[in-house]
């Protein structure tokens, strides 16, 4: 599985967010809006090779011969792995639903490139979701194969349950040695 990812200043940028505060965005509106342009466009790479990572650890796992609680605990660091990236990208998504809200004119560019790494954002989590899913049904599949339930079928005739008894404390010794004290 590919590890979780830096996201100091990879995926959110907390200098663009705070200008974006700014009641004086609109005198910076050209800088900003090449700046949001290439985090966009920087995301959206990042996001992409993300997902073909992801993908591509499925793939072996899929073709690779791991048993069904090798699969299970996998689902779990990736689980794990969520957990943190979330609390990595938290405050940036928090800012950027911050700054969805309604603007004044002139906005409407800057609000569409925010909607856009918002949408990143929360589709990079659900890639963790997504595999940690599949994993888990990868593992449900392989495990019905090796757990199929046995039924017993009834006994006709009379029980010798001595004998049963005997042959079955000479099974396991240590439960007679038990038994003996």
């Amino acid at each position: 599985m590919p590890d979780g990812f830096d996201i100091s200043r990879d995926f959110s940028d907390p200098t663009l967010i705070n200008a974006l505060h700014s009641k004086f965005w609109l005198a910076q509106h050209s800088e900003l809006l090449a700046r949001l342009r290439q985090r966009v466009k920087t995301n959206r790479t990042a996001l992409e090779k993300h997902t073909a990572e992801f993908n591509k650890a499925y793939e072996e796992e899929a073709l690779g011969g791991r048993d069904p609680n090798g699969l299970e605990r996998l689902a779990e660091k990736v689980l794990e792995a969520e957990r943190a990236t979330k609390e990595q990208l938290h405050p940036w998504m928090e800012a950027l639903r911050e700054r969805l809200a309604p603007q004044s004119e002139g906005a409407e560019e800057a609000q569409q490139y925010l909607h856009e790494l918002y949408d990143f954002a929360v589709t990079w989590l659900a890639t963790y979701r997504t595999l940690r899913e599949r994993l888990l049904k990868l593992a449900s599949e392989r495990g019905d194969n090796s757990e199929k339930v046995l039924r017993a079928r009834p006994v006709e005739g009379d029980i010798d349950h001595e004998a049963l008894s005997r042959e079955f404390i000479a099974r396991f010794p240590k439960i007679r040695a038990a038994l003996a004290k």
